[in-house]
């Protein structure tokens, strides 16, 4: 059983917070908080990333699960932490351009990479936005990976079954998601 304490805390979402693995630098924990409101994000996560380990995409823009682990919080999903190369967790896309240190112009290439990977890999999301973003500054230009709200939560699965209806779905998500970040941006100046 893993041992998680307030110091391996990296994130608090909705439902889950995100902690640093006690005996692996390289992986972090989810855990479910929220069990009022509980939407079983760990457990619909594990699903569809287990899909996509099976399909054999190309993990490029994110991270991998490693499976469940028991720990004093209860179950937990393991994934790769991203980090940069002084081992502190990448930066959320929203606060980076909240605070200034990317335009949308200085990530206009790394948007259109991550549009044409979910594409050319046929992943749904089911909350993109840019707080479900990390960006690693490092490369040049900066590489964007997304590390929340991945999956598909249609009721009837369509869209995975017909390249047509996945391109669309997949368009109409990214167009929601555009949105949102340029409201972001606007709200920054």
């Amino acid at each position: 059983m893993l041992h998680l304490q307030d110091d391996l805390l990296i994130g608090r979402g909705t439902e889950r917070n995100c902690y640093r693995h006690p005996q692996d630098p390289t992986r972090c924990v989810k855990i479910a908080h929220n069990f009022k409101n509980n939407k079983q994000q760990n457990r619909k996560d594990y699903e569809y990333f287990t899909k996509l380990e099976r399909r054999g995409i190309d993990w490029s823009h994110l991270p991998r699960c490693h499976g469940w682990v028991e720990t004093n919080l209860g179950d937990g999903l393991v994934f790769d932490l991203l980090q940069d190369t002084e081992g502190s967790p990448l930066p959320r896309l929203d606060i980076l351009l909240a605070d200034g240190r990317l335009t949308m112009a200085e990530i206009a290439t790394p948007l259109t990479q991550l549009h044409d990977y979910l594409h050319a890999n046929r992943i749904f999301t089911s909350d993109l936005r840019a707080s479900n973003i990390v960006c690693n500054l490092e490369k040049t230009p900066p590489r964007l990976f997304l590390i929340d709200g991945i999956g598909d939560r249609d009721f009837v699965k369509l869209a995975a079954h017909s390249r047509r209806l996945g391109r669309t779905k997949i368009e109409r998500q990214w167009g929601r998601f555009m949105k949102r970040l340029e409201n972001l941006q606007a709200q920054s100046k």
